[in-house]
């Protein structure tokens, strides 16, 4: 019986070749949009997934809230809640605790192999906790001891040619005593919030000891808790809190608790926490990729639907032969359905390896590491064999069911009615499909015209031909005077300037609280920069009131500038040596308080400038001299020109190299570093452009479809209307107008819910475009002229045929 279907499947669809082609060619494009998209959404949506206990893990977060009620959380803890809680709080089986201190100079002893690395330092809990592969060494013992360290399979290869580097050692900077390859794991999976390239067992060295047998305030160690999975995390939290609360300074008015993010939360749930990665992830843009692929699919089901019912009387004599000749309803319902499902897998075999062909650009373009093979996770396997079902089901139930339920008389006799209930239901199909199309076509305007925005945006100071380099040893920052006047003599720099911050800055800001000097208020949190007299000229930020600072000038260190946002807070117009304190600062929620607050008087009130992602808004800052208790410099950065830029380089590198031969030039162009901002946006943009591309060359392939058939169908009337002298133009508008109508209902429907939709996209960017009504006037524009195109193609060749042929045939 299978042998059948498939012999009469196949015979239909190579006697009907152009529709054939038509359905398979708009089912592969949705199948291989839908598995790519499956794949990223699968992705995101398995981050931290892969450790066997992922369910009894959880990262500690400390929710902060000052004296003045702002609340805050830090992805850290102080040393001692994590170390004490292992053996006071039952219910935990195991602590990990990670401490991320700076960048070190890493190098080897046998080779001249010298990188800066993150220094971070772990326990030995680390592989305990987590299920990260290790490809040499003992999970239990490789981070045991002090002055042990594990790499990634990368990073031994990148230092040493190789990943056989067990009991190799390297050097860092910080410390005498080398430190031994006890471990080497593979490389991180993209998809884990936690990804380094060495981890160090945790200091043994005195200094370090004194500081974490004291450490009850700080919030610097991320800490990781393995629960017994019984206990509740709840209580842990309880107890946590009481902790802390027994030993913490009772002259501390901060207020703050300990929560338990689960582990699996972090990745779409960090948003608001500092501390996080940067890139985490959100759920808004799951829905909405997981809509988008579903509607590419939905339009390519809509269809083969749509063709094959109005196809239906060319088959009508079949199907009455077939009934006469016994066949049951069930039957033919089979042979249809088994018909969908001969297409869809064909459609998929196509679109399968079609997604193997663009899965390389497509991973470089998202980083991303997905694959579609026999190393594919089985639950994708089970996907694609879920969708071949799905599809097969959408596209053949309701044609099937619409085909067997005839009478054999009509279907002999051909005097089929297609009433107006199916031809409601088609037109409603087309409407559905348009409707989506146009919906993602105003989507995309509106995301380009905001990508450009953002592009364009005066930021407040000029981001091109400025190269940052950072300063990455004490030689180096002693000697920033010296240097600053040497690579100001190069023919291509035309500005110089060094700072402990750059706007676009890829590390955390400091703030600071600012005060009124003499006053009881706790005062306001603003930004913080410290710069030298070069920085407004390097970076073209427009001095509006009051001075600069000036060069060599030692009282210059009790001096500041302000921003246009910080002046208003502080109800400031004219900068007179007003003086202000600052009694502490905060790095990225680790909060420190000045022996001695930070005096400063304003001398000079500069024009507002975004130093963050145009997702916030503008922020008050205060801008110190150079030599300031809050933050040393770390970086320069330097206006040049482009044209010799990789020659430049290596002379500023040369110069470097006189001051300290160590040092390594680590530079970022700062144009780049900011696009990094809106990387996400970027991707999420061009994903909308390409799927709304094939939106609506899949909705057009059938609108094709239906018009052919719509040609073939009145062909006689045609001829007959050419006879009497109907125009070609006439003919065409004929044909046309039918479609044209429901595409424009279309655009009535589409309108309020790309608006609606849009809108709430934008919402996420304190600076955004107004939605004007140009986007919709042109989509629906658009959306009619392919409309338009797309079946005048056809009208036009119906139109100009011979209409003698068009009557003499049966």
């Amino acid at each position: 019986m299978l042998k059948n279907y498939f012999k009469i499947g196949l015979r239909n669809l190579w006697k009907n070749k152009v529709f054939s082609a038509i359905n398979v060619l708009g089912l592969t494009i949705g199948l291989a949009s839908f598995l790519l998209i499956a794949l990223y959404l699968f992705d995101e949506l398995t981050f931290d997934r892969f450790h066997k206990n992922g369910n009894h893990i959880y990262r500690v977060v400390e929710d902060i809230t000052t004296p003045e009620g702002k609340r805050s959380k830090v992805a850290g803890v102080n040393y001692q809640v994590s170390e004490k809680a292992r053996t006071e709080i039952p219910g935990i089986n195991n602590i990990v605790r990670l401490f991320a201190n700076g960048r070190a100079n890493v190098s080897t002893t046998e080779n001249a192999n010298v990188f800066y690395e993150p220094f971070i330092t772990g326990t030995a809990g680390f592989l305990q906790i987590f299920d990260f592969k290790l490809l040499q060494g003992d999970r239990n013992t490789a981070l045991a001891t002090p002055h042990t360290v594990i790499v990634t399979e990368e990073t031994a290869r990148k230092f040493f040619g190789t990943k056989e580097v067990m009991g190799k050692t390297l050097k860092i900077d910080r410390d005498s005593i080398p430190f031994k390859i006890t471990g080497i794991l593979k490389n991180f999976p993209v998809n884990s919030h936690i990804n380094f390239h060495l981890l160090f067992a945790e200091s043994a060295s005195t200094g370090f000891r004194n500081f974490v047998n004291v450490d009850w305030s700080s919030n610097i160690f991320s800490s990781y808790v393995m629960l017994d999975g019984k206990t509740d995390p709840h209580s842990i939290e309880t107890k946590m809190n009481q902790m802390v609360l027994t030993h913490r300074d009772a002259d501390n008015k901060i207020k703050s608790s300990f929560i338990l993010q689960p582990l699996h939360d972090i990745h779409f749930h960090s948003a608001d926490i500092e501390g996080s990665s940067a890139y985490t992830g959100n759920m808004t843009y799951i829905y909405v990729f997981c809509i988008v692929g579903l509607f590419v699919l939905l339009i390519a089901c809509i269809n083969y639907m749509n063709l094959t019912t109005a196809r239906f009387t060319n088959r009508a004599r079949e199907i009455g032969v077939r009934k006469v000749a016994g066949a049951s309803r069930k039957n033919l319902v089979t042979q249809f359905l088994f018909e969908a499902f001969l297409i869809t897998c064909i459609a998929l075999v196509i679109a399968i390896g079609l997604v193997k062909i663009l899965l390389p650009a497509f991973n470089a373009f998202t980083q991303k590491q997905l694959t579609l093979g026999l190393e594919t996770d089985y639950r994708i396997w089970v996907g694609i064999f879920l969708i071949i079902i799905f599809v097969g089901l959408v596209t053949g139930i309701y044609p099937s069911l619409f085909q067997s339920g005839r009478k054999p008389f009509f279907l002999l006799k051909n005097k089929i009615n297609i009433g107006k209930g199916n031809l409601s239901i088609r037109r409603s199909l087309v409407v559905f499909q348009f409707s989506l199309s146009i919906i993602m076509i105003i989507a995309t305007m509106i995301i380009y015209q905001q990508m450009q925005y953002v592009s364009k945006k005066d930021m407040g100071f000029k981001k091109d031909q400025l190269v940052v380099i950072d300063i990455n040893s004490g030689h180096v920052r002693r000697e920033a005077d010296l240097i600053k006047t040497e690579v100001s003599k190069l023919s291509q720099v035309k500005a110089i300037s060094v700072s402990s911050r750059v706007p676009g800055e890829w590390k955390d800001i400091p703030r600071v609280k600012v005060k009124q000097e003499n006053t009881a208020a706790a005062g306001k949190d603003m930004y913080f920069l410290g710069v030298d007299d070069q920085f407004l000229k390097t970076y073209a930020i427009d001095l509006i009131k009051g001075r600069n600072f000036q060069a060599g000038s030692l009282g210059d260190s009790s001096a500041i500038l302000i921003n246009e946002t910080a002046a208003k807070e502080l109800g400031i117009t004219e900068p007179l040596q007003q003086a202000i304190e600052m009694p502490s600062a905060d790095f990225d929620g680790d909060v420190g308080v000045f022996t001695v607050p930070y005096r400063a008087n304003i001398v000079g009130i500069v024009r507002d400038f975004n130093f963050r992602s145009l997702h916030e808004p503008l922020a008050p800052m205060v801008i110190g001299f150079q030599n300031n208790p809050v933050q040393s410099i770390d970086y320069f950065t330097v206006r040049m020109g482009m044209d010799q830029a990789a020659g430049t380089l290596k002379e500023m590198d040369d110069i470097l190299h006189g001051v300290d031969q160590n040092h390594l030039l680590e530079y970022h162009f700062l144009n780049k570093q900011w696009d990094l901002f809106y990387r996400q946006d970027r991707i999420r943009q061009t994903i909308f452009i390409i799927v709304a591309m094939l939106t609506i060359f899949i909705a057009c392939l059938g609108l094709f479809g239906l018009a052919t058939y719509a040609a073939q169908q009145r062909i006689k009337e045609i001829g007959i209307r050419k006879v009497l002298g109907a125009s070609v133009t006439s003919i065409v508008s004929m044909l046309s107008r039918d479609f044209l109508k429901l595409v424009l209902f279309a655009t009535l429907i589409a309108f309020p819910v790309a608006w609606w939709a849009m809108k709430n996209w934008l919402g996420g960017f304190a600076y955004r475009i107004s939605i004007g009504w140009s986007v919709f006037v042109v989509s629906a524009l658009l959306a009619v002229l392919i409309a338009f195109i797309t079946i005048s193609f056809q009208a036009i060749r119906a139109a100009i045929a011979n209409p003698v042929k068009s009557l003499r045939t049966e």
